[in-house]
């Protein structure tokens, strides 16, 4: 293990708490948050006064569990949001800074001790980054897991500390369950089945046994059981995005006044100069929507777009095949992924590019006519011949 050090702040239960905080007549409350995947509803998160509920749990039977919670559909956009604020609070305080999902960063301390005067209050500035009543955890270690499982098992607004040798790690996590593992389910289970249940029963194991059952990610959950972690932090780069926003003087649910608003959103961004003639390659469009969750769509584009025309144009083709949830009461425009060039690269291979055009055409052609299209081209056929009609023939045209 080196001499490097790493805290873990951990925000548990991010999307409730974001939602107390908006809504300040929930605290207290059994709160359920629910998101939708395809056809099934399933908790993403719930109060501690939602017992017997947990993560990923089906929506009917965390009701069956808990029938007087307050039901949430998942407002995905404001957990990141705010998420996003509590990671920019932090590179306030270091310039290493990971995001590592919701509700979780790391933070190099390296060198941060002499500036702050000591770790205690390298550690007390990085609780006071999030707010108070988000109930920050933060576990300091020599690796990135270990400081993640010191900041799991500590209180939250409290912060502990662990060894940063291999040994010590080892010890401080023998006694913890295999479940704090980046393993999946079925490797989990299976290593449930061979009872083996704590982080020090898998250490003990020979690490040629643990791989021989779970491959390569077996090596690495032995190695983090044994205090051993060399990851390297990555640095959050945050990502350049323009956003424009307008409120409809009314919830709207027709298209027609929805569509002028997103022309007038593009062309208010296009004419901002962070963009400054730059090509953008993502689309996304946010609307509270009028007694029901907000309606977020995410649109790439084919091809980088740089006027406000063209990607209206693209834009409009998508949303004419979309339904609306509910009446839209405002908009929100934000285009990223911008790219450095002044213009589209032109394409080295036009001319087999036109060629699969010309294919594509000719089979849209030959379905809507129900046999092959009346269309010829010219062939050489005795291009030597002395007679003008016998060089080129007209021929049926097969791509």
């Amino acid at each position: 293990m080196t001499d490097r050090s790493i805290a873990c702040i951990l925000i548990t239960h991010l999307p409730v708490k974001a939602e107390v905080r908006r809504y300040p007549q929930l605290r207290g409350k059994p709160v359920i948050i629910t998101e939708s995947y395809g056809s099934k509803d399933l908790v993403l998160d719930s109060s501690p006064e939602a017992r017997g509920v947990g993560a990923g749990m089906p929506l009917a039977e965390a009701v069956a569990r808990c029938k007087d919670a307050f039901l949430l559909q998942a407002d995905s956009p404001y957990y990141n949001g705010t998420f996003d604020k509590l990671v920019r609070a932090l590179e306030l305080r270091s310039p290493v800074v990971e995001k590592a999902g919701l509700g979780c960063a790391y933070v190099g301390l390296e060198g941060l001790e002499l500036m702050y005067g000591g770790e205690a209050r390298v550690v007390a500035s990085l609780l006071q980054a999030a707010p108070q009543e988000f109930n920050p955890r933060v576990g300091v270690a020599g690796g990135k897991f270990p400081a993640y499982v010191a900041a799991v098992t500590t209180k939250g607004g409290r912060a502990t500390r662990v060894s940063r040798d291999s040994a010590g790690v080892a010890a401080f996590l023998s006694e913890l369950s295999i479940g704090l593992l980046p393993l999946s389910w079925v490797n989990k289970t299976r290593l449930h089945r061979f009872g083996i249940h704590t982080l020090g029963q898998l250490s003990a194991l020979p690490v040629g046994a643990v791989q021989a059952q779970l491959g390569a990610e077996g090596r690495g959950a032995w190695q983090l059981a044994n205090g051993i972690d060399n990851s390297l932090l990555t640095p959050h780069r945050p990502q350049q995005a323009v956003e424009e926003s307008m409120t409809f003087p009314s919830p709207t649910v027709t298209w027609s006044p929805i569509l002028t608003a997103l022309g007038m959103l593009l062309g208010r961004a296009f004419a901002r100069p962070e963009i400054g003639g730059r090509y953008v390659r993502i689309a996304t469009i946010e609307s509270h929507v009028y007694r029901l969750p907000p309606w977020v769509k995410r649109f790439g584009f084919k091809e980088a777009v740089g006027s406000r025309d063209r990607a209206m144009f693209a834009l409009k083709s998508r949303l004419d095949s979309l339904a609306l949830p509910g009446p839209l009461e405002d908009m929100k425009l934000t285009l990223t992924g911008f790219t450095g060039e002044s213009g589209i690269q032109a394409n080295l291979f036009s001319d087999v590019r036109k060629q699969e055009q010309l294919k594509e055409m000719m089979r849209q052609l030959e379905a809507v006519l129900g046999g092959k299209p009346p269309i010829y081209q010219m062939k050489e056929i005795e291009p030597w011949s002395r007679i003008p009609e016998r060089r080129q023939a007209l021929v049926p045209f097969d791509p």
